[in-house]
């Protein structure tokens, strides 16, 4: 009966180290930066550092049925507006996945999602979070979100000083998510 116990006991702590273990990794890690884009625009610059063996997932996906598709959150404020929608680069892969049975865009080691915006007022951030999800050949983790806020400062062509465009203008740390996941860099 002990040896019973305790072998229950061994095994339910075995499982959940390895649960633990898995839900503590963090294979993607995001930096964010600003570059002038002229005409009171910047691009700003998402670039994820995906550890080997894992992916994380395009924003267009062919279905919601499948894994999370990344996704940018601005807060909405009245000093900023998008151009567009987020352009992806990167090491861009298409396959069709067996687990979810579609095909997919995912990223490999490199994903940079590229947003322009028009600033009435580049004194005040641009802040939101990047939703993504991660998964190897073994398992998927759960989706995660990391918030960011870009400074952008003075712009070339916006009432600011010339000589900022195409320059990386401000890297940008994000900030801790409430589990102090810092998520970057």
């Amino acid at each position: 009966m002990t040896c019973k116990i305790l072998r229950t006991a061994f095994l339910t702590t075995g499982l959940m180290a390895l649960v633990m273990t898995a839900f503590g990794q963090n294979p993607v890690k995001w930096s964010f930066s600003v570059k002038d884009a002229g005409n009171c625009q910047v691009d700003l610059i998402f670039t994820g550092a995906i550890d080997d063996g894992w992916y994380t997932y395009s924003q267009f996906l062919e279905s919601d049925e499948g894994p999370v598709a990344t996704l940018i959150t601005f807060d909405q404020k009245d000093h900023f507006k998008l151009v567009g929608t987020a352009k992806e680069s990167g090491e861009i892969i298409k396959v069709h996945d067996k687990v979810f049975d579609m095909n997919l865009t995912k990223f490999k080691h490199k994903a940079i999602l590229t947003q322009r915006v028009e600033v009435s007022n580049p004194g005040e951030p641009i802040a939101g979070y990047i939703t993504y999800m991660t998964c190897n050949d073994e398992m998927c983790l759960p989706p995660r979100d990391v918030d960011f806020e870009f400074k952008i400062g003075t712009l070339n062509g916006c009432g600011g000083a010339p000589g900022n465009k195409d320059k990386q203008v401000t890297p940008v740390t994000p900030v801790p998510d409430a589990g102090g996941d810092q998520g970057a860099v």
